[in-house]
């Protein structure tokens, strides 16, 4: 009878820890999701004071296909305004689109492109809630040598999706996100770089996808952040 009751004392005593350890690593992950979004709303509050300017590449079989370069701001309604940079157009290559293709073809691919550069973007967390939602489904560890949180989920956005995302652990910002996923039916492979100013802002400075059946690369470089 006497063992019976140590057993069930450490069972109990189990029980508890477990249920500790669990009510421990929801307050983490609660103060993670917290730091955050504080740091992301901080940023995007930044962002609305700045213009910047972005090239985008396409590439196919190292052969450069398209370049684009625009200027970029925060419209009234909280969404990025686009001006392609015209004068930029004498210092691009003069087989700006290679005559080869088909006029078809091109437009085909200039909207799957442009369009996944758009799609991708969802895949950067920018809202609150996104963010919120991914972590608390995601496995996440912390990397001690390079200071930075790793957060990996699936179906994030959509079916059979993967994220991978590092957070640094001094100003909780973005440092980088790998992402599979599947655009119009097609396997797209995305790596996206960030850079925090000294003011806190947060952006994407570098990002490739890469769409293995089309063996095509898209490039984006985001650049010359000015303050207006």
């Amino acid at each position: 009878m006497k063992s019976i009751s140590l057993l069930l004392l450490l069972f109990c005593w189990i029980q508890s820890g477990q249920y500790l350890s669990a009510q421990t690593k929801e307050a983490e992950v609660s103060q993670l999701v917290t730091r955050i979004i504080g740091e992301r709303k901080s940023s995007n509050e930044l962002l609305l004071k700045y213009c910047w300017t972005s090239r985008t590449e396409i590439i196919k079989s190292k052969e450069v296909l398209n370049i684009m370069i625009e200027k970029n701001q925060i419209g009234p309604n909280g969404k990025i305004v686009q001006k392609v940079l015209n004068e930029q157009g004498a210092k691009m290559p003069k087989a700006f689109l290679i005559q080869e293709i088909a006029e078809e073809e091109k437009e085909n691919m200039q909207k799957f492109l442009f369009g996944l550069r758009d799609y991708l973007k969802k895949y950067t967390l920018p809202d609150a809630e996104q963010v919120k939602r991914f972590i608390e489904a995601a496995a996440w560890q912390v990397i001690d040598s390079t200071h930075e949180f790793m957060f990996t989920g699936r179906n994030v956005e959509d079916t059979g999706d993967e994220l991978t995302w590092w957070v640094e652990d001094s100003h909780y910002s973005t440092a980088k996100i790998e992402v599979q996923t599947i655009f119009q039916k097609e396997i797209v492979y995305f790596t996206g770089t960030f850079i925090r100013l000294k003011d806190g802002l947060n952006y994407m400075a570098y990002a490739e996808a890469f769409i293995p059946a089309k063996k095509i690369t898209l490039q984006l470089h985001n650049y010359d952040y000015m303050q207006e």
